[in-house]
C-alpha cells in the first residue's frame, strides 16, 4: 500500500499535538521531561536538535503520550473486514459460521473500560505509567494488558507494513520539535472526516522558537 507509514503517521502526529494542546498539564509534563533529559546530557545533539530513536526510548512520559494518542485516535476508522472460510472458524473461543463477515474497530476496542479504565473516553497519558502506591506486579500486568489490546496498527500477520517506519518518525519528530519550538494552537476544535482514515480538518498551529533558541516563527496546518 503506497500510503503505509505516511498518511497514518501524519494523522498520528496531528493527534499527539492536538491532544497535548488541549491538555496543558500533559504538555508541561512532557516539556519538563525533555528539559530534564537535556540538562542531564541525555541528548547527543545539544543544539537542541534531533532526538535519536534510542534516546526517545528512554523517555517514559513521551512513550505514554504517544501511546495514548494512538489509543484515542487510531488512524483507521473502519474495520479491515474478513470473510470466514466455508468450513467456519473458531475465533476467541466462539465458532463463527462460514461466510460471516468479521472485523474489529480500533476505535471501539481502544475504549473498552474493562481494559483501559472507566475514563477510557478521555486522553490521559498517565494510564500508561505505573501508579504510585500500587503493587508493582499488578501495575505491570495492567499495562501489559493495555499494550496487548492496542489495535492501531492491526495485529498478527496483518499488522501494518509501515509500522516500524511510522514509530521511528513519530518518536523522533515529537521530542525534536518540542525541544526547539513552542507549539501554539488556535484553540478551536478540529473536525473529523472518516474516509477509512480518520482525517483531521481545521487543526492549525504556530511554531515559535523556545526562549533562547532563536526567534523564527512559522504557521503549520
Amino acid at each position: 500500500m503506497a500510503f503505509a507509514g505516511s498518511e497514518t503517521t501524519a494523522i498520528s502526529l496531528s493527534s499527539i499535538f492536538y491532544y497535548l494542546l488541549r491538555h496543558p498539564p500533559a504538555l508541561s509534563r512532557l516539556l519538563a521531561e525533555l528539559d530534564d533529559a537535556e540538562q542531564r546530557g541525555h541528548f547527543a545533539d545539544a543544539t537542541p536538535g534531533v532526538v535519536s530513536w534510542a534516546e526517545a526510548q528512554q523517555l517514559p512520559y513521551l512513550d505514554a503520550v504517544v501511546k495514548e494518542a494512538f489509543r484515542v485516535h487510531p488512524a483507521a476508522g473502519l474495520p479491515l473486514e474478513r470473510v470466514v472460510p466455508a468450513e467456519g472458524a473458531t475465533i476467541a473461543g466462539h465458532f463463527v459460521p462460514g461466510g460471516t463477515i468479521v472485523g474489529c474497530s480500533a476505535w471501539v476496542l481502544h475504549r473498552n473500560r474493562s481494559i483501559f479504565g472507566a475514563d477510557s473516553a478521555f486522553f490521559r497519558p498517565e494510564r500508561w505509567l505505573p501508579s504510585s502506591g500500587c503493587e508493582e506486579a499488578g501495575e505491570a500486568q495492567r499495562i501489559a494488558g493495555m499494550n496487548a489490546a492496542m489495535f492501531h496498527f492491526g495485529s498478527g500477520s496483518r499488522t501494518c507494513i509501515g509500522k516500524n517506519i511510522s514509530l521511528l518518525e513519530i518518536y523522533k519528530v515529537v521530542p525534536s520539535l518540542l525541544r526547539g519550538f513552542e507549539v501554539v494552537g488556535s484553540g478551536r476544535e478540529w473536525r473529523l472526516w472518516n474516509s477509512w482514515f480518520v482525517r483531521q480538518l481545521g487543526f492549525e498551529v504556530r511554531l515559535r522558537r523556545r526562549e533562547g533558541r532563536g526567534s523564527r516563527e512559522g504557521f503549520v496546518e
